[in-house]
């Protein structure tokens, strides 16, 4: 069984992958690959610098090398031609918003065999949401594609936002997509690695950070931005009400997360103007290994997210699998996650249906990020609440540790061994489907989301090659065929590039000029390569200057320089390696 992807699952910078998204992505990675059964996993990846970024990172992910050999990498320039000469179980993606209609689009125009494709959802709230689910209408998904909620939040938020489009649609234009173009839905949540599960020493794990024993510390983990997760300033204004009152004797909060400078120095600053200095530390951008031992080293644990783009809560799970009680508001996802009096506690959120006109008014000039920020600012927690849940977690050792205890229970379903057999199975249930398809009509969908690059651009040059015109050979031509000159070949074009076409170009144009007709039949007899593949060297030779173009006395047809845009940049006898 072969699986296929053209996400890597990882991205390579500074705090991108420790946060959100890539670290759940990343997650997924190393569990698929320890876990899975598919006998090929199959990843596509932009270019050959990334690719070789991917090996090294799922060397250190998966130092098994029996597992790792199951692993290949491909670039996305071959995807076309691979789904055509392989077939695929499924086609998996870490989030659904990039690149699952494209994806849908070429599976239906190049496939041999159909497969389904599956696209996790993440954050939901951006700005073009609304194009995404436009996208997905045009692609033409299949009955057996799915997206793939992390939560009921997620899945109650995906199908309104795609119906809500297709109503707009219907009404404004009079179009009707018929049915099976609406985007189907499942739901398996979120993993976590098995780490969170060990045991641990507390006590220990406060002396590593210098915390005294008698301190009750109260951790939040996540970005440190009131743009892209919490304003903390009502919880701090609060902390500071308590802590005149003496009701704050022991407490120590520990904010710990990614940020940029702004974001860190503005919490300092919310800390200082609330005079918590001695309550709060500011814990920022950490290194990934030391994330376990905070968790160790808190007794409960805070997330009052107040942001739209939350749809599931990876740190919250993670806090209850180190058997932390855990005080979260009552909104999107974060309710599926604890269960009010058991685990933690749920505190209550409100909001409005009457946004401001000035925020309404101005959607999609805004930029997600602070369109984000305003919507948070209307979304309020009960501090009664919290203050309580507070109190009770300080005072209450037998409390905490009953909490904990359920927390710890309850976030075994969220261990990446489960959740991969939840993938396994759903995609099985999905590869069944669609062996049964027929795929020869119905999947197709408008080809506006790819378009046709010859049409657009073919006013753009002073003229377009055809296969009447004469191409000659240089004298920079003849040095590379007699082995004195190289060109320069950048890696992603090198893999595009056959020695064995070049070569039979230039000694064919040796004897003399010769038609592009001519060239193209040749190389079709003699190597099996189609006509965009002979073209696409002979414009980089001309491009080098190693060949030139002689159109004297020849009529200049206008036609594109391509027979045939989807056929692929390769020989046909030879697809591009995997590695």
């Amino acid at each position: 069984m072969r699986f296929g992807s053209v996400d890597m699952f990882m991205e390579f910078g500074e705090w991108g992958f420790r946060m959100g998204r890539p670290i759940a992505n990343e997650g997924f990675l190393r569990a698929l690959l320890t876990y899975g059964a598919y006998d090929i996993y199959q990843f596509f990846c932009p270019d050959v610098y990334h690719m070789e970024k991917f090996r090294g990172r799922i060397d250190e992910l998966i130092p098994e090398p029996l597992l790792r050999s199951r692993v290949k990498t491909t670039l996305q320039i071959a995807l076309a031609e691979t789904i055509r000469e392989k077939d695929f179980q499924v086609f998996h993606l870490g989030d659904f918003t990039y690149f699952m209609p494209a994806l849908a689009g070429i599976r239906n125009r190049q496939a041999r065999r159909p497969f389904p494709i599956t696209g996790v959802t993440h954050s939901l709230d951006g700005v073009f949401m609304n194009l995404r689910y436009l996208e997905l209408l045009l692609a033409g998904l299949a009955p057996f594609d799915r997206i793939i909620c992390t939560s009921r939040c997620a899945q109650e938020t995906v199908e309104k936002g795609s119906g809500w489009v297709r109503e707009q649609i219907r009404r404004q234009w009079g179009v009707t997509f018929q049915s099976k173009s609406a985007p189907r839905l499942a739901r398996i949540p979120l993993g976590i690695e098995e780490t969170f599960f060990d045991e641990f020493d507390k006590n220990a794990a406060k002396e590593f950070f210098n915390i005294p024993r008698d301190k009750i510390v109260c951790l939040s983990v996540g970005r440190l931005s009131p743009r892209l997760k919490m304003d903390w300033s009502p919880v701090l204004e609060l902390l500071a009400r308590m802590a005149i009152g003496s009701r704050l004797e022991n407490l120590l909060l520990i904010i710990a997360g990614g940020g940029d400078g702004s974001d860190v120095a503005l919490l300092k600053s919310l800390v200082a103007q609330s005079m918590l200095e001695e309550k709060v530390l500011i814990f920022a951008n950490f290194l990934p290994e030391v994330k376990t031992r905070l968790y160790q080293a808190a007794d409960f644990y805070l997330s009052l997210v107040d942001n739209f783009q939350e749809t599931f809560g990876l740190n919250i799970v993670e806090a209850m699998a180190s058997g932390l009680p855990v005080v979260a508001s009552d909104f999107n996802g974060y309710r599926e996650l604890v269960t009010h009096g058991e685990s933690g506690f749920l505190i209550k959120t409100v909001w409005s249906e009457n946004v401001p006109d000035f925020l309404l008014d101005n959607l999609g000039i805004l930029s997600e990020s602070l369109a984000r920020f305003y919507f948070s600012q209307t979304v309020a927690v009960d501090l009664n609440e919290l203050e309580q849940a507070i109190t009770t977690l300080c005072t209450d050792v037998s409390l905490r540790t009953r909490m904990g205890l359920a927390a710890r229970q309850s976030a075994r379903a969220y261990r990446w061994q489960k959740i991969i057999h939840l993938y396994e199975r759903l995609w099985g249930d999905l590869a069944e489907e669609a062996g049964k398809a027929d795929f020869s009509t119905g999947y197709k969908g408008p080809g506006v989301l790819w378009g046709d690059p010859v049409r657009t651009f073919l006013h753009y040059p002073s003229k377009i090659m055809n296969e009447d015109d004469v191409v000659a050979l240089t004298s920079v031509g003849r040095d590379i065929l007699d082995g004195g000159r190289r060109l320069v070949r950048y890696e992603d074009v090198a893999v595009s590039l056959f020695f064995e076409l070049e070569t039979l170009i230039l000694q064919m144009l040796s004897e003399g000029g010769q038609s592009v007709r001519a060239i193209r039949e040749q190389a079709e007899i003699t190597l099996k390569a189609t006509g965009a593949q002979t073209e696409f060297h002979l414009l980089w030779l001309l491009k080098h200057g190693a060949l030139i173009l002689d159109i004297a006395g020849k009529p200049a047809r206008q036609r594109g320089i391509y027979e045939t845009c989807a056929s692929g940049l390769c020989l046909r006898k030879k697809p591009f390696p995997d590695r």
